[in-house]
């Protein structure tokens, strides 16, 4: 199995969101559009919500699960990701990801 964590630091004022508003928002669209549209997704976690402890600076992360490398890359492949992924563009300064397996 595969572990896929990706992480964002979003924009203020974009659509004229804050940082925190885009991040909620974002939590919202993409659980609403790709939590169970997907078949190679397994599972599927988004937060705006972090612990004192965090390290890394970051408003947005996403976890999915997939069975192996190759769902991964037919999940980042598939339209309903691409189209979350392009909404969500607009409104990130930066990007982190890291996949593991288990």
């Amino acid at each position: 199995m595969i572990h896929h964590v990706v992480w964002w630091t979003l924009k203020d004022g974009v659509n004229g969101k804050s940082a925190k508003e885009a991040a909620d928002y974002l939590v919202k669209l993409g659980m609403e559009k790709m939590a169970g549209k997907i078949d190679v997704l397994l599972s599927l976690e988004m937060t705006a919500q972090f612990a004192k402890t965090t390290t890394q600076e970051m408003q947005l992360l996403l976890h999915s699960t997939h069975k192996d490398e190759q769902a991964l890359a037919e999940y980042a492949a598939h339209p309903v990701h691409v189209e979350f992924a392009g909404e969500l563009k607009q409104y990130a300064s930066s990007r982190q990801a890291i996949d593991y397996i288990v």
